[in-house]
This record gives structure tokens, C-alpha cells and sequence, in this order.
């Protein structure tokens, strides 16, 4: 009789782990588990910052309070190699459906390398954070670009960029764009034409072949012909990336627990099944 009980144990852990998987893949449950509260806050409109050494920068960085109850005592951080070129000294409550506005002082110093920045900025609120990965592009001249993002489809690299034509005259010009991979050899190098006869921000989309296999770290680089000897630089890295067994289940950012407990389920009842069929193979061997 109790050899059953355990098959029958087994069975229903069994049915309920697989079920419970189930619902989590479908978000059923998994949003419940995975996000503690929801996410009542979010930043606006947060473009990458080009600027030159030595230069000091003002930027707005808004964030909206989508919730329906006031957060408070929310204060911006900043974090990443370079955060100390960062400050912003403000603490401010946020209505619910309003936006709030921190000023955040960028200083570079003199004599600092032509080179892409990575920053996290991180609101805290006393009932909720959030945070924001940003790029700083230091650069020597190269003001009027920016580069928007960049993509991959097996060797072509898709670049988007924006041009700033205020300031330039003439009809056309012209940007110089080449990529360097991980060995820093120049894998190639094109020109991009276009009109700059436009009273709107020039977004341009181009396309690099990069006659290889791509895998690994790739540098792209874009100058302007009114100042060759200065460049933006974007680092992406293609090609196939090892994943490690963390990724499967995220257990970091929690979504992956469930699955976890549910997989426990299943174990046990895979046990007691096999408890249960041993005991009654002994039983009727005696």
C-alpha cells in the first residue's frame, strides 16, 4: 500500500512540475515570481553624448513617473570606469503620470583618449530604481556625427548615423567610414556621399562588407574630411559568443527560480516513482 502512495506521490509532483513550467513559459506565473512589483518609473528620450576633451556639458536626463502613486527621495548615480567626469547633486519626489528633470555636469579632461565611454545611470527612489546603459564618444572635431546603432547580418555591418549640418556649407560631403577587426587590421573602408541641403538632422544608414568570417571584437571608425586626423569610434562585438549554464535558467535576474523549483518537483517525483518500483519488484520476488 504505501509502495502506491509513492507512485502515485511521484506522478503528481511530476504533473505538477511539468505544469508549472508550462505556466511560467507562457508568463503566467512567471511574472508573478520574476518581477517583485512593477516597474512605475522609465527614462526619456536618452540619446549617447559626443564631446571633446577638456569640455564641460550640461545634459537633461528625464525620467517619468508612470505609476499612479509618488516615488520619493530619487536620486540619479552613476556608474562605470569614468563616473567621477559625472555628477548630478539633485533629490526629487516625482508625481504619479509627471516627469522630473536632473541635470547631470559632464567634465572631460584634457589629454584623454579618442575613445568610447560606457556609463550606467541609476535612479533610486525609495519605492523603486531603475537604470540605463549610456555611451559618451569623446572625440577631438568630429562633433556633427553620431553613431546610432550599428547591426550585423553575417559579414555586412549596418551602421546608422546622424549628421549635423549646422555650421557646414556647400551643397554635399562626404564621411569616411572603415572598420578594423580584432587583430586591428582594416578589414575595409568606404566614403559616404549625401546632401546636406536639409533644415532637419541628417540620419544616414550604410553598409560595410566585411570580406570575413566576423568573430570577435570589431572596431568602426568615422571621420569627417574637415578634420581626417580626428575620429568617433564604436567597439561591437560578432560572431558566436559562449554562453555560460546561468543563462539558461537567469537565475541572476530571477526568472529563472521558477523553473528551478519546478525541475526540483519533477526530480522527486522521478525518485518516489522509481522507490515505489523497486519496492514491489523486491515484494514480489520474496
Amino acid at each position: 500500500m504505501q509502495n502506491n502512495l509513492f507512485g502515485i506521490l511521484g506522478i503528481l509532483l511530476i504533473c505538477i512540475g511539468i505544469l508549472g513550467i508550462l505556466l511560467t513559459s507562457t508568463n503566467i506565473i512567471g511574472n508573478a515570481v520574476s518581477e517583485d512589483k512593477k516597474q512605475s518609473l522609465e527614462f526619456l528620450g536618452i540619446e549617447d553624448i559626443t564631446m571633446k576633451e577638456n569640455e564641460n556639458k550640461i545634459v537633461s536626463i528625464n525620467v517619468e513617473n508612470i505609476g499612479l502613486e509618488e516615488v520619493t527621495n530619487c536620486k540619479l548615480l552613476i556608474n562605470g570606469e569614468k563616473s567621477e567626469w559625472l555628477t548630478v547633486d539633485e533629490i526629487k519626489n516625482i508625481l504619479p503620470r509627471l516627469n522630473a528633470s536632473f541635470n547631470l555636469e559632464i567634465k572631460t579632461p584634457v589629454k584623454t583618449e579618442i575613445e568610447e565611454y560606457q556609463f550606467e545611470l541609476q535612479l533610486n527612489c525609495d519605492q523603486n530604481s531603475i537604470s540605463k546603459k549610456i555611451n559618451l564618444y569623446l572625440t577631438k572635431g568630429v562633433e556633427a556625427i553620431k553613431i546610432r546603432e550599428i547591426k550585423s547580418d553575417k559579414n555586412i555591418l549596418k551602421i546608422t548615423y546622424t549628421f549635423d549640418n549646422q555650421g557646414f556649407i556647400g551643397d554635399s560631403t562626404y564621411v569616411d567610414i572603415w572598420v578594423k577587426n580584432s587583430d586591428g587590421f582594416e578589414v575595409n573602408r568606404i566614403q559616404d556621399q549625401f546632401s546636406i541641403k536639409s533644415d532637419n538632422l541628417i540620419v544616414r544608414e550604410v553598409e560595410i562588407d566585411l570580406r570575413e568570417n566576423p568573430r570577435g571584437v570589431y572596431t568602426v571608425f568615422i571621420s569627417h574630411p574637415a578634420d581626417t586626423s580626428n575620429y568617433i569610434k564604436k567597439t561591437v562585438i560578432l560572431g558566436n559568443s559562449k554562453t555560460s549554464g546561468k543563462a539558461i535558467f537567469n537565475i541572476i535576474g530571477g526568472k529563472g527560480l521558477p523553473y528551478l523549483g519546478f525541475l526540483i518537483f519533477i526530480a522527486i517525483g522521478i525518485f518516489f516513482i522509481f522507490k515505489s518500483h523497486r519496492e514491489n519488484v523486491q515484494q514480489s520476488n520474496k
